[in-house]
């Protein structure tokens, strides 16, 4: 009898982790990361099974057809088969601290923040790396397919993969096959008993991974007016606290959950000025917003968005931060009110790339999950609304902040009337 040892190495290509939510969440409300005892990230290991037997269904062979699969059988069978491989453990190696990441709802009533909604989530860096550990007892003819698909794997590790977070590419991986028959490979075995004494794994080299944009057409802004986009914390200026604005790094971003909302809400408005069906609290699962950016249903059939909105880092040639105040002004009087001055750190240059890319498609669930023509041309729509200056992106839209343009020509206006009754048709 052969066993085989396999140690891969993830790394995040943008922020993430696994969240704790049975966790008490701090004074202002931040929602933790999963930790061991020792304090340090942890990276369970049914996250890690779960996302593999989904990549590993991919292929029928690892799927069980014909064959026994790679990670047991399917839910609801009678005599379910148990999973080949198994998840001997998982490290962590932070390449910094945590940092957390605010986001807030917005009433589509109001068309501001939503009150009591502001909350946040702990987030592991950029660059972290995860080492997991796969055990295959007797591994057959489909080792060498399944370490060359191993190397395809891009998990979406913990919250947020709609907005970009937590995605990871392969970066390593090593494997060692130990022949039990044999007095030396069992006495390797035995010794084998520690993860410092697991196979290293071998670099890779760059991913082997490539994204497939949604659309064809490149979408970068360039900013004209402010753009503040609030963490939700300040430090202290000069005069006054001043509100910052969301950092990944020393790079000032516009977050994907920000994008997600924008685009969303706006979607919502177009469908309804044609006369089609956009619920208020993304939660009726029937109408196309709720088709295309998801909806957290009250019942177990809530679905996950079909595309990815990812953070948007700015460029710009000089620090385009710039602290802006204002005041409250006193009503009766006319004048400024007495200790209301406040301050905003904006972004007033710069660029940034709106990158949107489609989902996998879920093989769980039995329906399509592709993003078809009408889905594009309402993103198609919101862009160029966002060209043209109808609606702003961030905080103090009404005030003149978060004016953006295309750098190129906008998108052509599309006919979504027509598209509407072609599909009804």
């Amino acid at each position: 009898m052969k066993t085989a040892i396999i140690s891969v190495k993830l790394r995040l290509e943008t922020s993430g982790g696994v969240t704790a939510p049975e966790a008490l969440a701090t004074a202002d409300e931040i929602l933790p990361l999963r930790k061991l005892t020792n304090g340090h990230p942890h990276l369970p290991g049914t996250t890690v099974a779960g996302s593999l037997r989904a990549h590993c269904r991919t292929r029928t062979e690892f799927a069980g057809d014909g064959t026994a699969p790679l990670f047991g059988g399917e839910p609801g069978e009678e005599k379910p088969a148990a999973s080949a491989i198994q998840i001997l453990g998982t490290t962590c190696t932070p390449s910094a601290d945590a940092v957390p990441r605010r986001r807030t709802a917005i009433d589509r009533e109001r068309g501001g923040p939503a009150n009591l909604h502001l909350h946040g989530i702990e987030r592991l860096p950029r660059g972290t790396t995860f080492e997991i550990v796969l055990r295959w007892d007797a591994p057959d003819e489909r080792w060498e397919p399944f370490k060359e698909h191993l190397m395809r794997w891009r998990p979406r590790i913990g919250r947020g993969s709609s907005v970009g977070a937590g995605v990871c590419t392969v970066v390593g991986l090593g494997e060692q096959i130990y022949d039990l028959g044999d007095p030396d490979g069992l006495l390797a075995w035995i010794q084998d008993s520690s993860a410092a004494q697991h196979p290293e794994p071998r670099d890779l080299g760059t991913s082997r991974y490539e994204p497939r944009p949604l659309l064809d057409e490149e979408v970068v802004f360039k900013i004209v007016e402010p753009l503040h986009v609030g963490t939700g914390e300040q430090y202290d200026g000069e005069s006054s606290k001043v509100n910052s604005v969301v950092r990944d790094g020393d790079s000032y971003v516009v977050p994907g959950s920000t994008l997600k909302g924008v685009f969303r809400s706006r979607a919502e408005y177009i469908c309804r000025v044609l006369g089609h069906d956009a619920c208020l609290d993304q939660m009726c699962g029937r109408c196309r917003p709720c088709r295309l950016f998801g909806y957290a249903g009250k019942t177990r059939d809530a679905r996950r968005s079909k595309i990815v909105f990812y953070d948007a880092p700015i460029s710009a040639e000089q620090d385009p931060a710039e602290e802006r105040k204002h005041v409250v002004l006193d009503r009766f009087t006319g004048g400024a009110r007495d200790q209301l001055l406040f301050t905003d750190e904006v972004v007033t240059h710069g660029s940034f790339e709106v990158r949107i890319e489609e989902f996998e498609p879920d093989h769980d669930s039995g329906r399509s999950d592709r993003v078809n023509e009408l889905d594009k041309a309402l993103l198609k729509a919101v862009i160029r609304d966002l060209h043209d200056g109808l609606i702003g992106i961030g905080g103090r839209t009404t005030a003149g902040y978060g004016t953006v343009r295309l750098h190129g020509s906008p998108p052509a206006l599309t006919d979504l009337t027509a598209i509407f009754a072609s599909e009804a048709a």
